[in-house]
């Protein structure tokens, strides 16, 4: 495993986009999540001096409740890890690293483990990510501080990994189907943005549910907030086991494609 971990290391190492790319998506996470809380005190500002009587303020980040809401917000940006990934594996064809590899003894099962590994240690670093901005917002927002409010709700961060995983595996599936990034990258995006939606319009409900977009996005629902239930909306607090058996299984099947094609495919 370790020995993987550093041939695709060594693949990544001299990557300028890859870290680029990386260093865009946690600033562009950063920035978003730091903005929030400022921009529900402005809201909270203007309807005061609207409102006859004082309403009460309204806090994104107090915990436990920040895991939750911290997840479900980064699951949006994790089509930015999609593409990132995309680019590391249509890479391998373009410069025929692949094929180099395959050559000098690599199996290609090795091969897609190397990738499932990289895609592992990325879908940890988003995880970490959140968890430290988590951490660092939820004591600055929270009055008092216990063992039960830091870490209670933490099953949604990985949750969180787990999600971010199975799309990356689709996304891995993807890049290996199509073997060009910009072809890949458009394939990727119109089935997020759009093909899913449209299919799910047309199907059953019974059967649009467990398409792949909503099953993994399903495993994290919209938080149940005080902002929440200041409106009196209630959503899925808690991690299923269905929904989690079902974006496994998803990740058994975008790799066990993967594996297929490569090994039917010559390199």
């Amino acid at each position: 495993m370790i020995k993987l971990l550093k041939i695709d290391f060594k693949k990544i190492r001299g990557n300028k986009v890859f870290w680029i790319l990386i260093g865009l998506y946690a600033l562009l996470i950063i920035l978003f999540f730091f903005g929030i809380q400022g921009f529900l005190d402005d809201l909270a500002d203007e309807a005061n001096k609207k409102s006859p009587i004082p309403l009460p303020s309204l806090s994104a980040y107090s915990l436990p409740d920040i895991w939750h809401i911290l997840v479900y917000i980064a699951g949006f940006f994790k089509i930015f890890l999609g593409v990132i990934v995309i680019i590391l594996i249509t890479n391998e064809y373009s410069y025929k690293t692949i094929r180099q590899n395959v050559v000098s003894g690599m199996s290609r099962w090795d091969f897609l483990s190397s990738k499932l590994l990289t895609i592992g240690m990325i879908s940890l670093g988003a995880t970490i990510l959140v968890l430290i901005i988590g951490l660092i917002l939820g004591i600055i927002h929270t009055d008092s501080i216990t063992f039960g409010k830091l870490f209670g709700k933490t099953e949604f961060l990985l949750a969180y990994f787990l999600e971010t995983y199975a799309f990356l595996t689709l996304a891995l599936l993807i890049g290996i189907l199509v073997k060009r990034s910009g072809f890949a990258i458009g394939l990727l995006l119109l089935y997020y943005y759009i093909v899913e939606s449209v299919a799910r319009y047309y199907l059953p409900a019974g059967i649009g549910t467990y398409l792949p977009k909503k099953a993994i996005g399903t495993l994290i629902d919209i938080p149940n907030t005080s902002i929440m239930r200041l409106f009196g909306v209630e959503f899925q607090d808690y991690i299923s086991i269905i929904d989690t058996l079902i974006v496994l299984g998803y990740v058994a099947l975008f790799v066990g494609l993967s594996y297929w094609i490569l090994k039917k495919r010559d390199l």
